[in-house]
């Protein structure tokens, strides 16, 4: 099982340099503690610089972004550059899981 983080996080064209540095810390950050990060850019045409983002890591262990490098790194995207977060739990396909907690 694993768990995803995704952000959807716009990105001021006049921003766009300090986005990339800190995307590079924030998945340098996010490999070291064996997380995958990934993200896209929008194919709106009005929307060019809005990204999403994805963190997964597996379920059987402690939140990695909740400590460490990774917490630090995504704080400081966040505080530069806001975004809207959320939590996702991989199902499995058993039906116990198909329903909401």
């Amino acid at each position: 099982m694993h768990v995803l983080l995704s952000i959807t996080r716009p990105v001021p064209a006049g921003q766009l340099q300090v986005y990339e540095l800190s995307w590079r810390r924030l998945r340098a950050a996010a490999g070291d503690v064996g997380v995958h990060a990934w993200r896209f850019r929008s194919a709106v045409v009005s929307e060019p610089t809005r990204y999403l983002e994805f963190l997964e890591w597996r379920a059987d262990r402690d939140d990695p972004t909740a400590t460490g490098p990774l917490r630090e790194a995504l704080a400081e995207l966040g505080d530069t550059l806001p975004g809207e977060a959320e939590t996702w739990h991989e199902l499995t396909g058993e039906p116990s899981q198909e329903r909401a907690p």
